[in-house]
């Protein structure tokens, strides 16, 4: 029997409810779909949304409250190096920042020039070959050297430059002096180099100076046929420096050069001055070792701040005075010392001995009433005093004179009588 010839009362029940189960659904949806009507355009338009700029999107974004931000936002921001401001600085704190900067340029500007200077310290003169060593001062030190092309020794003064202010004044006083002075008793400069940080200056050469001949020749010390010699050649350089307005202003042994033929030469002019300029005292050096205090004269000492050729006439006395004793006149050790010296042995100066002393700057109405001391007694009592006659005492009281108007000058000194005598060059 096919399922055609089935009734449809035999049909199981079970498999009628599984086929209302599928089929419902199916025809609820078919149902629902016909109900549907097509959208209009207008319609359609107003389902779509609006569409929206960059801009607009933009400014909606920043339009937010912070609190509505993502995390994602707040993060970058947070990641974002955000400028800091500089703290307010007061006055007082920007002038010692800025001095602290000066300091510091300063400080490498003087490690650089320190630097040269050892460079050139280690090479040396490129036109003369050291020997060695004479001595050295307060800006340089002073060698036998010879030129490697004429083979002429020279005295080669080395001067380190000063790393803030450049050249010191004295060696360009000195240099601008000696160009224009040719004397035999005064020094000559004979030639000039200058390398970086060094400035060499070539010398004619001699072989010792006054200090060292008379240490080396001990005692009894100088004849007076040496001493003439001496003192005549160095009342002539003198003259010469005097009549073309030069004052040496630092005469002593040391700076009074002894050739072999017993030439005496004026050297060092670092402190020479053109005299008719405006000049200042040496107080500046008073408490230095630039300047020794023993043959300074007394208008210096007592801070006078005019003063003429007569300073140097004093230092000549004073010189004159150690070559006859082998030993120094006046040795202080500071400027009232010095001065209390000068005043025991010539006696303390008044105003009738010496006009205007009262109104000098340094001067005292309390100076100690000391009494002048006859020079012939006193020095007969130095170790090794030579006898000598009138005439040299008579000359030492005219250069020892207080009063700088009375001081004798160079050229009457030059032809005082106690050079009637013979006073060729004597050999050293």
């Amino acid at each position: 029997m096919t399922d055609e010839n089935i009734p449809p009362t035999v049909i199981n029940e079970s498999a009628d409810k599984r086929i209302r189960e599928t089929v419902q659904p199916l025809r609820a949806r078919l149902a629902v779909q016909k109900t549907r009507q097509p959208l209009s355009l207008q319609q359609q338009q107003q389902l779509q949304p609006e569409p929206r700029s960059l801009q607009h999107n933009q400014q909606q974004i920043e339009s937010r409250p912070q609190e509505e931000q993502t995390q994602e936002e707040q993060l970058t921001q947070q990641s974002e190096p955000q400028p800091q401001e500089e703290p307010q600085l007061t006055e007082q704190e920007r002038l010692e920042e800025e001095q602290r900067r000066r300091i510091e340029r300063r400080r490498e500007r003087e490690e650089r020039l320190r630097e040269q200077l050892e460079r050139d310290e280690r090479e040396g003169s490129e036109r003369y070959e050291k020997l060695s060593k004479i001595g050295e001062g307060t800006y340089g030190v002073v060698f036998k050297a010879r030129n490697k092309e004429t083979k002429q020794l020279v005295a080669l003064k080395k001067i380190r430059l000063n790393l803030m202010e450049g050249v010191p004044t004295t060696t360009i006083r000195e240099i601008a002096i000696l160009k224009e002075l040719k004397h035999k008793n005064v020094i000559s400069l004979l030639d000039m180099e200058q390398k970086d940080t060094l400035i060499f200056l070539a010398f004619e050469f001699a072989e010792v100076d006054l200090r060292r001949y008379m240490d080396k020749l001990g005692r009894p010390g100088l004849t007076i046929g040496h001493i003439k010699s001496f003192m005549h050649q160095l009342l002539n350089g003198l003259h010469y420096c005097h009549s073309n307005r030069i004052l040496h202003r630092d005469l002593k042994p040391q700076n009074l050069l002894i050739d072999k033929t017993g030439r005496l030469i004026i050297a060092d002019l670092g402190l020479s001055r053109v005299f008719g300029v405006p000049m200042r005292t040496l107080t500046i050096f008073i408490q230095t070792k630039v300047v020794t205090l023993w043959y300074r004269a007394p208008e210096i000492l007592l801070g006078s701040p005019q003063y003429s050729t007569a300073v140097d006439m004093w230092s000549v006395g004073c010189i004159f005075a150690e070559m006859l004793t082998m030993q120094p006149l006046l040795p202080g050790d500071s400027q009232i010392d010095q001065l209390l010296r000068t005043f025991r042995l010539l006696g303390t100066p008044t105003e009738e001995v010496w006009p205007g002393i009262s109104a000098l700057p340094d001067y005292n109405s309390n100076f100690p009433p000391f009494k002048q001391k006859d020079l012939k007694d006193r020095l007969s009592k130095y170790r090794g005093h030579i006898q000598v006659d009138d005439s040299a005492i008579h000359l030492l009281k005219s250069l020892l004179t207080y009063n700088p108007v009375s001081r004798i000058s160079a050229i009457r000194a030059e032809e005082h009588p106690f050079f009637y005598e013979d006073i060729s060059l004597l050999e050293v």
